[in-house]
């Protein structure tokens, strides 16, 4: 199972059938509490997290990805996507080991990021 994170419905929508198409299950939510609420209900920790940076509530997608990696306890491999070119941000991303696309991101690029991130040396 594949977290999408993005506060922009038609963009968080692309990328479900998108994921979807390449055989991943995914868990789509608007907001970091919509994600933590629905992977408290799927009851399993997803094999990774896709996450734009900007988010509702002026929370990050590096926070949110904190989070999740927090409850689960587990160091889930993470991609962030973002228009966004302030160094803090990205600075801060890259810190907690999380891969940062910018956009646009060309679909094969981010299949094959997703791919490497779940299983690396794929």
């Amino acid at each position: 199972m594949i977290i999408i994170i993005d506060d922009e419905t038609t963009v968080l929508s692309a990328l479900n059938v998108l994921l979807d198409a390449w055989g991943y299950r995914v868990l789509a939510a608007e907001s970091e509490r919509e994600a933590v609420d629905k992977l408290s209900a799927a009851g399993e920790p997803p094999q990774a997290i896709v996450a734009d940076y900007r988010l509702r509530e002026g929370k990050t997608g590096v926070e949110a990805i904190r989070r999740i990696r927090a409850i689960t306890g587990i160091e889930i491999p993470s991609i962030i996507i973002t228009g966004d070119t302030s160094t803090d941000g990205l600075r801060e991303a890259r810190a907690c080991g999380v891969t940062v696309l910018q956009k646009p991101v060309p679909p094969p690029h981010l299949q094959a990021v997703l791919a490497r991130a779940i299983q690396p040396g794929a």
